[in-house]
């Protein structure tokens, strides 16, 4: 028998859903589906995937390998665990639980997040839905049970014997190649160098946290520097080029030798990973080099002017950030992307203000804000470059920083 047709016959077969797993209420059949952001085949976030996970736990889908349903969007996906998998996906057919692996990858069980799937290729495949308490093992799973039990959202425990019927051992760990994070917008917070105390920031200007780390005389950076869609501070050492990477709490994790002393450091995704790393400006050949992960460069070009501030964002939201200058002698902000070529430019702020970089709406493409050092306003813009937004926050001689927190 062929690998192809023993999943046929195998697919999702558990009789009995284990014991101890808690299945969630049914909700009425009659539950509109979530709002279609993503193609199929294309790009999806984590919380598309699971609004499309629980239409069909809505809709009470049954059970039947030889049947299909519709994703509420005109899609049909076959009834069963791998079909329900896709479908959730928004995959362009209906895997198997041997055919899944092909387009996705890998994961640890304990790097689990939402949407990613448990799969046992021989039998079942149950959608990842969220920790529920990770130290205690404990998460929630959607499935495709069997002909017995409807389309549900169940909780189990990563350190039982058994996941829905079947050896948890024999689940592996699923990311589907197209899923990405959904975006936090971000929020100002400043960097104080005379202790060392990064404060975080709401838009009303009240303070979150703070947290120590670096040395007097450090660059702060921000960014997301392991993929979990949250940012975070390093600080880099213009003495000697050091950069470290700081933890969430605060504690120096990892160092990386970049540039030279009079180089300034810029954070970006510049592969579109999720992950972001380090490349370095420097302002006497106006070259930005890019580094990959062992700090080596990777790519360089001539952009800019002497003078000029370099920035580094996602102009485009094609997932990959490239680099920017902001003129601070006539307040001019000039995109480019990798090959230095400008393809656009707004006036916004006033000669001497800071210019700061984020994703302030959640709609994952990069715009300007800018802080007057003077008033210790920050003025957030919109497309335009027209002031959206402003508040008063930090004090004289705090460096102004963004980031999703």
């Amino acid at each position: 028998m062929s690998r192809a047709t023993r999943s046929s016959v195998l697919r999702c077969t558990s009789a009995l859903v284990s014991a101890g797993l808690a299945a969630t209420a049914l909700t009425a059949a009659t539950a509109a589906p979530a709002q279609a952001a993503s193609s199929k085949g294309g790009k999806i976030t984590r919380s598309e995937v699971i609004a499309r996970a629980q239409y069909w736990v809505d809709q009470g889908v049954p059970y039947n390998q030889s049947g299909s349903y519709t994703d509420g969007h005109g899609t049909n996906y076959r009834e069963d665990c791998s079909g329900y998998v896709s479908m959730a996906w928004h995959a362009t057919q209906s895997y198997n639980t041997w055919t899944l692996p092909g387009i996705s990858s890998e994961v640890s069980k304990s790097s689990l997040l939402p949407g990613d799937a448990l799969n046992y290729t021989e039998a079942h495949v149950i959608l990842f839905g969220g920790w529920k308490d990770k130290a205690a093992g404990t998460f929630t799973y959607y499935a495709e049970q069997n002909s017995n039990v409807l389309t549900n959202k169940y909780t189990a425990n990563i350190n039982s014997s058994s996941v829905a019927g079947w050896p948890t051992s024999l689940y592996k760990g699923l990311r589907y190649d197209n899923i990405v994070d959904d975006t936090r917008p971000a929020n100002a917070g400043v960097y104080r160098a005379s202790n060392q105390t990064f404060y975080e920031r709401d838009s009303s200007g009240g303070t979150q946290g703070s947290a120590m780390f670096g040395n007097p005389g450090w660059k702060p950076l921000t960014g997301d520097f392991n993929g979990d869609g949250i940012d975070t501070i390093g600080v880099y050492d213009p003495a000697n080029g050091d950069f470290h990477l700081s933890n969430d709490n605060a504690n120096a994790a990892i160092s990386v030798r970049f540039g030279n002393p009079n180089w300034t450091p810029l954070v970006g995704d510049w592969d579109g990973d999720g992950k972001d790393t380090v490349g370095a400006y420097d302002p006497a050949t106006q070259k930005f080099y890019l580094s990959n992960d062992n700090s080596t460069v990777a790519a360089s070009f001539v952009y800019g002017n002497p003078g000029d501030i370099p920035l580094a964002g996602d102009w485009d939201g094609d997932g990959k950030d490239a680099v920017a200058v902001y003129r601070p002698d006539n307040a001019m902000f000039y995109e480019a992307d990798l090959t230095g070529h400008t393809i656009g430019n707004t006036m916004f702020g006033n000669p001497g203000w800071t210019p700061l970089i984020g994703d302030y709406n959640g709609d994952g493409i990069d715009t300007i804000g800018v802080y007057d050092p003077a008033t210790q306003k920050f003025y957030l813009s919109n497309d335009n470059g027209t002031v959206a937004t402003s508040f008063t926050y930090g004090n004289p001689g705090d460096t102004p920083i963004t980031g999703a927190w």
